[in-house]
């Protein structure tokens, strides 16, 4: 049963999420095109055309913009997806199904961290589309520096990558476990829920500071 409300949700959820991405992976590659037929981002910059650099500007700017908030709003649809389809009209279908609560919320965390890796693909293949090589990958000065810091400092590397496996799953689990608080509220549970997330966010932050001031004074 598990299976098939996955399968159900990965539907429902892709209806907007996949053509939303289609679109940054064509934008990528339209303007890797339109750079490569113009010589580059350097020459259409430097040109004596006022009007071609500040488009030339705009269109970097909205690469930017476009790129990095793709998994912000995947972040935040998948929030509004499961107020839609639990909390709202849509939600009494929902919660008629034979199936358990936690099949029923495993299904929707699954289908939203799915979408969360596939955010990692896009925003990676579209700064390779853009760049062109393996360059901006292979030239960081950083890399070194990294690796060294990361063998002598085995056990902190260990428990930073758990962190990171591990916080994509905490992150979703807050926005629903946020979205439900709010929806307990009489009225504006819209608010309330992302009063909830706020306050959740906070107290976070509070132990994060707490834990590096310990970690500092212990060495």
């Amino acid at each position: 049963m598990l299976g098939k409300l996955f399968k159900y949700e990965w539907r429902s959820i892709s209806k907007l999420l996949l053509p939303i991405h289609g679109f940054v992976l064509l934008f990528a590659l339209l303007s890797r095109f339109y750079f490569t037929i113009s010589g580059g981002t350097d020459a259409l910059l430097n040109t004596d055309s006022t009007i071609i650099g500040t488009l030339t500007m705009l269109l970097i700017f909205a690469l930017v913009i476009v790129i990095s908030s793709i998994a912000i709003f995947t972040y935040i649809y998948s929030g509004y997806h499961f107020h839609k389809n639990v909390f709202t009209d849509q939600g009494y279908l929902t919660n008629t199904l034979p199936v358990t609560p936690s099949q029923l919320l495993l299904s929707k965390e699954l289908a939203a961290l799915l979408w969360l890796l596939i955010d990692v693909v896009v925003i990676s293949i579209s700064i390779f589309i853009l760049v062109g090589s393996t360059e901006l990958f292979s030239n960081f000065i950083f890399w070194s520096t990294l690796i060294r810091y990361a063998s002598q400092t085995p056990l902190f590397t260990t428990l930073i990558i758990i962190a990171l496996v591990l916080s994509p799953f905490l992150a979703i689990g807050i926005l629903f476990f946020s979205i439900t608080l709010g929806n307990l509220a009489s009225s504006h549970k819209i608010l309330a829920s992302i009063g909830a997330y706020v306050g959740i966010y906070v107290v976070q932050q509070i132990f994060g500071l707490i834990q590096l001031v310990v970690w500092g004074y212990f060495g």
